[in-house]
């Protein structure tokens, strides 16, 4: 049984939707793991979205672990959460530290891991994007490959490293971003670069939601099939405990599966 450690901010209903898919799976008998704990950067009255998440954790009976970046920040009066993230990081080591985790699973975790942190565990995190595909939050990585007029997107798991979505791919998915369902949002998008390109707002456009429905559709399965695929490959998971993979090793391409279901 693969012993699973998971930290997320907890903003918003993504958050929420990640973790309650993961505990399907595991009371389906579907995924051979246990979840062991849930650390959220954010404490109870801070937001709404975070309110609900910590509450859904509370009531499933999952240990919670909370501490909050923001008044953490705040406390030791810091101008900026980059300046104290490392001394921040020690105290969650401390407080994470009491658990034995084979693995510990970024899903919507708003913060950057300091290197400590992230050497001294095995993190893996999903990114929406494909292993060559754009870094950055799921607002900017959208934003670049419209920018860059891209035929297709994707998702990938990857381990976290101290470098920014640039860890060793485990797994991912492709989709295609100039089928015909998005051929009239492109329209949009070219009409308002003639006309209004320095002024575009991209979260208004119905391309850029047409690409985050077809993330969020596929992110939770991606990460499942990925943290099955550990399960199910021992070698792998000691490759990613020593950082040496085995020069042969390629990324899973889970998108077949992923479409089969997403149609079933």
């Amino acid at each position: 049984m693969l012993k699973i450690g998971w930290f997320s901010t907890g903003n918003g209903k993504g958050s929420l939707g990640f973790i309650s898919f993961l505990l399907n799976q595991i009371n389906k008998k579907s995924l051979n793991a246990s979840l062991e704990f849930v650390f959220c950067n954010r404490e109870f009255g801070e937001a709404e979205g975070s309110d609900e998440y910590i509450n859904y954790v509370i009531q499933n009976n999952i240990n919670l672990i909370t501490l909050s970046s923001k008044n953490f920040q705040k406390k030791n009066k810091y101008k900026k959460f980059s300046d104290c993230r490392e001394l921040y990081d020690k105290e969650v080591h401390k407080l994470i530290s009491e658990y034995e985790v084979d693995i510990i699973v970024l899903a919507g975790y708003m913060l950057i891991l300091s290197e400590d942190l992230c050497t001294k565990f095995k993190f893996i995190n999903l990114h929406p994007a494909l292993p060559d595909g754009p870094k950055g939050t799921w607002e900017q990585v959208i934003v670049q490959l419209i920018d860059n007029d891209q035929d297709y997107s994707g998702l990938n798991v990857h381990i976290v490293t101290k470098n920014l979505d640039a860890g060793e791919s485990l797994g991912y998915c492709t989709f295609p971003i100039k089928s015909n369902l998005y051929n009239n949002a492109w329209k949009q998008f070219y009409l308002e670069s003639e006309t209004n390109y320095r002024n575009i707002i991209y979260e208004d456009l119905d391309l850029f939601t047409l690409i985050r429905k077809q993330i969020l559709l596929r992110e939770k399965y991606l990460l499942v099939f990925a943290i099955n695929y550990l399960i199910n490959n021992k070698e792998v998971l000691e490759q990613l405990f020593n950082r040496k993979f085995n020069k042969d090793f390629k990324s899973v391409d889970f998108s077949l599966q992923i479409e089969k279901l997403l149609l079933s």
